[in-house]
């Protein structure tokens, strides 16, 4: 791309997003979509110089970038894809989505139509030119997403698991298939971005979900992933941890302070629109980014802060409910509890150690971080600040 006034590390992570993620080709129509709050100290979190890169970079690709800004004010609990926008989708090639709030995990609009449409959605996290330089953004897109599939061959059906940590978890528990209903993409939890579909975040953020059955034990955790958390009235990082005592795979007693109670309240709100399976505890997965660490210098927005680390490659999580969606209510209530240094036994599988995801040691990713000796890779980058 044209780098003139463009630092070098954006520059590099921008062709990598386009290139390797989009894989954006002449003549295409591409699509980039953003929020004007954002700017302003919304939660759609951006600046216009990441989106002026981004278009350049399509253009000089020889396809044609067409950038949207919107000004759509949240409805909690009434969310929605704006006719306008849901318009230029159904009209390009490549979507790439700057929006916080228009995601495609939580709406089921979204989903349905990008699945009609077949078109290729990319979720850019990188929504700053100082995220864009960052060493998270710089990482090979390669890289995490053979990290990503490495540690998904560790899953199989009926195999037992153990999670602990030194904050007080025990869980216990089995495999289940992959396949389910409500998320049709997953056929196996080793599969590739391009083998599920044509939904691409950037930089690439977390394993497949894994479904789970007979869970039982505690589950203590200090933050949640932030797109919830703001539904339930609390930061996504907390002053005092929640405990969560599970049995038979269902939430049983919720305990703590203020936020415990938050999200009890939540939890019992939600149930009059969902059912008892926003008790449910059923499904756990992780980040696999070894450098998704940003300071707050460099993302002072609180919520995007909390995204970014989601997929640290040292977070685990798990699903606190996360029932299906209906036709009265077409979004997918997933919050999420996530801890830093937790111990997972897969099998005879030590899938992490303490916090050390051990597919970072695979022989095949060590191979392809050596195939970028000037790029960051899977040891941490040192701080300069």
């Amino acid at each position: 791309m044209p780098t003139q006034g463009i630092p070098r590390g954006a520059a590099i992570a921008i062709d990598d997003m386009l290139d390797n993620c989009a894989k954006v080709k002449p003549g295409q129509e591409v699509v980039i979509l953003a929020h004007i709050d954002g700017l302003y100290g919304g939660d759609n979190y951006v600046d216009e110089k990441a989106i002026e890169w981004i278009a350049s970079a399509v253009r000089h690709r020889g396809a044609n970038p067409t950038v949207i800004w919107i000004d759509e004010p949240v409805r909690p609990h009434a969310w929605r894809l704006p006719p306008v926008v849901k318009a230029a989708m159904g009209a390009c090639d490549v979507f790439i989505n700057n929006s916080f709030d228009i995601v495609f995990e939580e709406l089921v609009e979204l989903k349905q139509f990008q699945w009609e449409k077949k078109f290729v959605l990319v979720r850019n996290f990188a929504v700053t030119s100082t995220l864009l330089n960052t060493p998270w953004a710089q990482t090979p897109h390669e890289l995490v997403n053979e990290i990503r599939y490495q540690a998904s061959l560790t899953f199989k059906e009926n195999l037992p698991w153990q999670l602990t940590d030194e904050n007080g978890t025990h869980l216990e528990g089995y495999i289940n298939p992959a396949f389910h209903p409500n998320h049709p993409w997953f056929t196996s939890y080793s599969i590739r971005r391009e083998e599920g579909g044509a939904y691409r975040p950037f930089p690439e953020w977390v394993h497949p979900p894994v479904r789970l059955r007979d869970v039982s034990g505690l589950f203590v955790f200090d933050r949640m992933l932030s797109w919830w958390s703001r539904y339930i009235g609390i930061s996504p990082y907390f002053e005092k941890p929640i405990y969560i005592t599970v049995e038979d795979s269902k939430i049983k007693k919720i305990e703590g302070d203020f936020e415990a109670e938050a999200l009890k309240r939540f939890l019992s709100h939600m149930e009059k629109r969902l059912g008892e399976g926003v008790y449910d505890f059923n499904c756990l997965h992780f980040g696999v980014h070894p450098q998704a660490n940003v300071s707050i210098n460099q993302c002072p927005n609180i919520l995007y802060h909390r995204l970014i680390e989601h997929s640290h490659s040292s977070n685990i999580h798990v699903h606190i409910g996360a029932p299906p969606p209906t036709k009265e209510y077409p979004y997918w209530m997933h919050c999420t509890g996530d801890i830093r240094k937790g111990t997972l036994k897969v099998g005879d599988t030590l899938l992490y150690d303490r916090g050390h995801l051990t597919a970072l040691d695979n022989e095949v990713v060590r191979a392809i971080a050596e195939k970028y000796p000037d790029r960051p890779g899977i040891e941490p980058v040192p701080r300069t600040f």
